[in-house]
């Protein structure tokens, strides 16, 4: 009822009174197991009765004024020390927030300390550069925003390689990072990759395309001439350079790909009119994503031709790039060749109330898990290339392998009514299915 002394010592108190007995010597073993039913009866009605008698003072039966002024003292004393005063209670939640977050907390704090300097290191670079002169802090803006999304345009690439992830889990890194909340993170990223491209976009086509196109001539010809072969290009001939063209698909692709990657689309939660209804759900969420491949082409493109840049020692886009892409490219090469190690048949499939889809598959020769662990599923006649994560529900033990699959999207949609349409008896079935284990304890998939 609450963790403090003083009310304890009320509450016990208060139950000597209402047993009659004297706690000067102490109380026997009856007397407490009297006092412990007391106060373990969760009834609401039970339980002011307790603190009636806890204010209650001399036993009468009525609370007199003094006797509900100290209630109103006894009533504080159940709130905890660390939450009875604001600063207090901050401190505490404070303390209780860091304590429980410690491990993304810092990471968070090295993301965004790099994300910083970065930025700070190109926005300096340039107020030395022979553009400031023209275009002034918005190229330093616009130049620190590209070297940001660069920056996270490679790192976005790292949450979502699962098989690195998995290893890494297991290993004495798994204690101070939280690799389990690796697709957090992966959105974090990719909001700053759109905060980023706001910046980058708006300083360049509000500010820095402006000003230079209506500089003064021989100011141009001064400091950015050698920059654009001593000719001063016009708003329509810098949007249609490869730069610009790049820049504007880039732009295109990314905003279609973030969009349906919101909750409300991914999810299916928006329903989309005819033609477009089909731009809702996890399937769009899953090809568009793959659209994102064409604008790292694109990105890379669009860094080597930049205006203000000649060496391509300077042009740093792909020395972020390099070694995340490769590891993403590698992560996939090795789960398409993984793809047809287990194939399994559909046992049996019961269809629950509440659209729950159990599937019950035969079990691979040698095929060993732990309670805890997920299986991605793909089903080819559904779709050929997705892989979807579902917990395991048959024990370790089982002659067969289980999941209970919730119809939430598209996908899942499609699977029920496939199971739907077939008559469902203890032959296996003819279309197959592909699985491929995590193996790491203890995680399930939400």
């Amino acid at each position: 009822m609450a963790d403090t002394k003083e009310f304890a010592n009320e509450l016990f108190d208060a139950l000597a009174r209402r047993h009659d007995t004297d706690t000067t010597i102490g109380i026997s073993k009856d007397e407490l197991r009297e006092f412990w039913e007391d106060m373990s009866n969760r009834d609401l009605e039970a339980r002011l009765q307790i603190f009636f008698d806890m204010c209650d003072k001399n036993g009468d039966g009525k609370l007199s004024e003094d006797e509900v002024k100290e209630s109103q003292t006894l009533t504080r004393t159940m709130i905890p020390k660390e939450y009875r005063t604001p600063v207090s209670k901050f401190l505490k939640q404070a303390f209780e927030f860091v304590y429980d977050n410690w491990r993304r907390i810092w990471i968070v704090v090295i993301w965004l300390t790099i994300n910083a300097m970065v930025f700070t290191w190109k926005f300096r670079k340039y107020k030395h550069h022979p553009a400031y002169q023209i275009m002034g802090n918005c190229v330093c803006l616009a130049k620190g925003a590209a070297e940001g999304l660069k920056l996270n345009m490679a790192l976005i690439l790292v949450p979502v390689c699962r098989t690195l992830l998995t290893r890494l889990r297991s290993t004495f890194l798994g204690s101070f990072i939280p690799f389990d909340d690796n697709i957090n993170f992966h959105k974090v990223i990719a909001l700053t990759i759109a905060v980023f491209t706001f910046l980058h976009v708006t300083a360049h086509i509000m500010c820095d395309f402006p000003r230079l196109v209506f500089a003064p001539v021989p100011k141009f010809m001064r400091y950015l001439g050698p920059y654009f072969d001593y000719h001063q290009p016009t708003y329509g001939e810098l949007v249609n350079s490869i730069v610009g063209i790049t820049g504007v698909l880039m732009l295109l692709i990314m905003a279609f790909s973030f969009t349906l990657a919101l909750h409300k689309f991914r999810k299916n939660v928006v329903k989309l009119p005819y033609p477009v209804h089909h731009l809702a759900g996890f399937n769009a969420f899953w090809y568009a994503h793959h659209l994102l491949a064409v604008a790292y082409v694109l990105l890379v493109i669009h860094g080597y031709y930049l205006f203000l840049t000649k060496e391509w020692y300077r042009k740093t886009t792909w020395m972020y790039l390099t070694v995340p892409v490769l590891l993403y490219i590698s992560e996939r090469i090795v789960s398409s060749l993984r793809e047809g190690s287990e194939r399994v048949d559909v046992i049996k499939a019961v269809i629950y109330p509440g659209n729950v889809l159990a599937l019950y598959m035969s079990k691979p020769l040698g095929f060993k898990y732990k309670s805890g662990m997920y299986i991605f599923v793909k089903c080819p006649d559904v779709s050929p290339f997705e892989w979807h994560p579902f917990s395991l529900t048959s024990a370790p033990g089982d002659d067969y392998v289980s999941v209970h699959i919730r119809t939430l999207g598209d996908w899942t949609t499609e699977l029920r009514n496939l199971f739907q349409q077939v008559k469902l008896n203890d032959i296996a079935f003819s279309f197959m299915f592909q699985t491929r284990v995590i193996t790491v304890d203890g995680y399930p998939t939400s």
